[in-house]
């Protein structure tokens, strides 16, 4: 493999990360039932909307020809997107807070909480998949910098 050839890679992973973050978030906001809402549904909607916002760089800095600032700007995003995927969905005290906040409510709540927790398997699965190829990105690149390095031996020289 090359660098050259992982880069579209790359791109595509992080397409299908923004799709099934782009489901997370219609099922927190779009297919969050009528009526009265708990605090936590209000925050989770800022939550997905600002996940949103950290995918978009990424997104168009890998449109294009691989360069070091593009796996940099993506590596931040899959950065971000893990903590917000841990932060405020995965660990204990999110999930108890989404289990409390629709206790009572009726099916359609429970139903809405249940759609957030499979969308955020989602997610981490298309995020675990992305990162395992931003990995092989790097070790490409790292490969190009190590072959130039020997290539040249040109230490101090500009």
């Amino acid at each position: 493999m090359t660098l050259l050839s992982e880069f579209p890679v790359l791109a595509g992973e992080l397409r299908q990360l923004a799709a099934e973050w782009r489901a997370l978030e219609i099922s927190v906001i779009e297919d969050r039932p009528a009526g009265e809402s708990p605090a936590v549904s209000d925050r989770l909607a800022e939550v997905v909307t600002d996940g949103t916002a950290d995918l978009q760089p990424a997104l168009l800095a890998v449109h294009g020809r691989p360069h070091c600032e593009a796996l940099h700007t993506a590596a931040l995003a899959l950065l971000r997107m893990q903590r917000r995927l841990d932060d405020e969905f995965r660990c204990y005290h999110a999930a108890t807070a989404l289990t409390h906040a629709v206790r009572g409510r009726g099916p359609e709540w429970i139903g809405w909480a249940r759609s957030i927790r499979s969308g955020v398997d989602g997610c981490v699965s298309s995020l675990r998949s992305t990162e395992n190829i931003m990995l092989r990105c790097w070790r490409e690149a790292a490969g190009l910098v190590e072959r130039v390095g020997n290539e040249g031996n040109c230490e101090g020289e500009r």
